[in-house]
C-alpha cells in the first residue's frame, strides 16, 4: 500500500503549453483571446492602433509576452480581430435597408461617422495602413464584418438602379470622404479646435493684401464636424443622384373640350 506522502503527492505537470482556454493570471481575473480583443478594443478608443502593442498588453494583462502571442497568433490578428470589431459595430448599429437608396445610404455615413469618432485610434489607423481596411482575417466559423460591411453599402446603392460601375465608384468615393472627414475629427483638425490661432493669424494679415482671407477668417475659423460632415455629405449625395438616368415624365392625357 502507498504511503501517505505518496498519495498526497500532486500528478507531474503535462509537457507542451496549456491548451487555448482561459488560464488563470490571478483569482480575480482570466485570459484568453477574447479578453485580449476586447481590451485591444477599448485601448483603440483612445490610442492609435499602430501604437498597441503586444508588450502593453502583456503588462496590462500581467503576463509574459509570450503568452499574448501564443493566444492571439501575431500582431497581425490582433490588428485585425480589432478591426473586425470594429466594422461589427458598425453594421449593427445600422436598420434594414428600406428600399430608398439615398435615405439609406446617408444613414450608413452618419452611423458610421459616429462610430469611427468613437474609435479615433481605428480612423489613424486606417488613414495610413492598406492591410486590413477592409477584409479581415478570421477564425472559423466568424463573420468577416468588413465583407459583410461592404455588401450591405453596396446593396443600399444598388436599390438606385445604378449600375456595377456606378455602384463601385460610388461606394469608393464615399469610403474616401468618411474616411477623411473621421480623420479630420479623430485628429482635431477641425478649423474650430483651434480657433483662436486660426483667427489671430487671419485678422492680423493686412486687408488690402489678403482680402479673401480676411472675408473668410472668422466663418472658416468656426467650421466644425456639425456644419461640415452634412455639407459634404450632401454635396456627395446629389453627385451620385445626377448618375441616375431621368424618369420619362408623365404625360398628360388632354382634357375633351367643353360644349
Amino acid at each position: 500500500m502507498p504511503s501517505s506522502s505518496a498519495r498526497d503527492k500532486p500528478p507531474a505537470r503535462r509537457r507542451g503549453r496549456p491548451p487555448k482556454v482561459e488560464s488563470p493570471i490571478n483569482a480575480e481575473a482570466t485570459v484568453s483571446r477574447a479578453r485580449i480583443l476586447e481590451h485591444a478594443i477599448q485601448m483603440a478608443r483612445t490610442t492609435p492602433l499602430d501604437q498597441i502593442s503586444m508588450v502593453q498588453l502583456a503588462k496590462d494583462f500581467g503576463v509574459a509576452p509570450g503568452l499574448i502571442h501564443y493566444y492571439l497568433g501575431g500582431r497581425d490578428n490582433l490588428v485585425s480581430g480589432v478591426l473586425n470589431d470594429y466594422y461589427r459595430e458598425r453594421l449593427y448599429r445600422l436598420p434594414a435597408l428600406t428600399g430608398r437608396w439615398r435615405h439609406d445610404i446617408e444613414t450608413i455615413a452618419r452611423v458610421s461617422f459616429e462610430v469611427a469618432a468613437d474609435h479615433p485610434g481605428v480612423s489613424i489607423y486606417v488613414s495610413s495602413h492598406n492591410r486590413y481596411r477592409l477584409f479581415q482575417d478570421v477564425q472559423p466559423g466568424e463573420v468577416d464584418y468588413g465583407t459583410a460591411f461592404f455588401n450591405h453599402v453596396v446593396s443600399a446603392f444598388m436599390q438606385g438602379g445604378f449600375s456595377a460601375e456606378q455602384v463601385a465608384l460610388a461606394y469608393h468615393l464615399l469610403a474616401q470622404y468618411l474616411l477623411s472627414a473621421t480623420v479630420a475629427e479623430a485628429a482635431r483638425q477641425l478649423p474650430a479646435y483651434h480657433k483662436d490661432f486660426i483667427l489671430q493669424r487671419l485678422e492680423s494679415a493686412p486687408a488690402e493684401q489678403y482680402p479673401g482671407a480676411r472675408y473668410v477668417s472668422r466663418a472658416f475659423a468656426n467650421l466644425d464636424s456639425s456644419s461640415t460632415f452634412g455639407a459634404g455629405l450632401k454635396l456627395l449625395l446629389d453627385g451620385f443622384e445626377s448618375w441616375r438616368p431621368e424618369r420619362p415624365k408623365k404625360s398628360r392625357q388632354a382634357k375633351p373640350a367643353r360644349d
